[in-house]
């Protein structure tokens, strides 16, 4: 019996899983990057909107939201469709980034974050928070 077409035979189906295997090794690193740069800029902005520094709640939001849309368009690879959502709260700031990406069978990127402020009494005590 001949055993020439025995080798084209396994490279026809060893060379297209490789080259896929590679494909989703780069996909995948991707998302691993995305993942790391989300929580790295969610915690960032967190301490820097968490300080008390004579801005009020609503300019504290819309300043740590600004921030984390440009350093997440500057830095993301993997996710597309982003979404930014942020809770400022007397004693903590809870930041939430969603968004999907293209070609890996994954439903997209979740990454809540919650930075809780240094002296959470002190701030609870001049937000008027817990008054009638």
């Amino acid at each position: 019996m001949k055993k020439k077409g025995r080798y084209v035979l396994e490279a026809a189906f060893l060379v297209p899983g490789i080259c896929i295997l590679l494909v989703y090794v780069v996909f995948f690193t991707l998302y691993a990057h995305d993942c790391a740069v989300c929580v790295h800029t969610a915690l960032e902005s967190g301490i820097k909107g968490c300080y008390q520094d004579g801005r009020t709640e609503t300019q504290r939001k819309e300043d740590m939201e600004r921030d984390l849309s440009e350093k997440l368009s500057e830095q993301l690879l993997w996710v597309q469709g982003k979404n930014v959502e942020i809770q400022v709260r007397p004693t903590h700031v809870t930041l939430q980034i969603s968004g999907t990406g293209s070609f890996l069978p994954v439903s997209g990127l979740e990454t809540q974050q919650t930075v809780y402020r240094i002296q959470p009494c002190e701030t609870i005590r001049r937000s008027r928070w817990m008054r009638d």
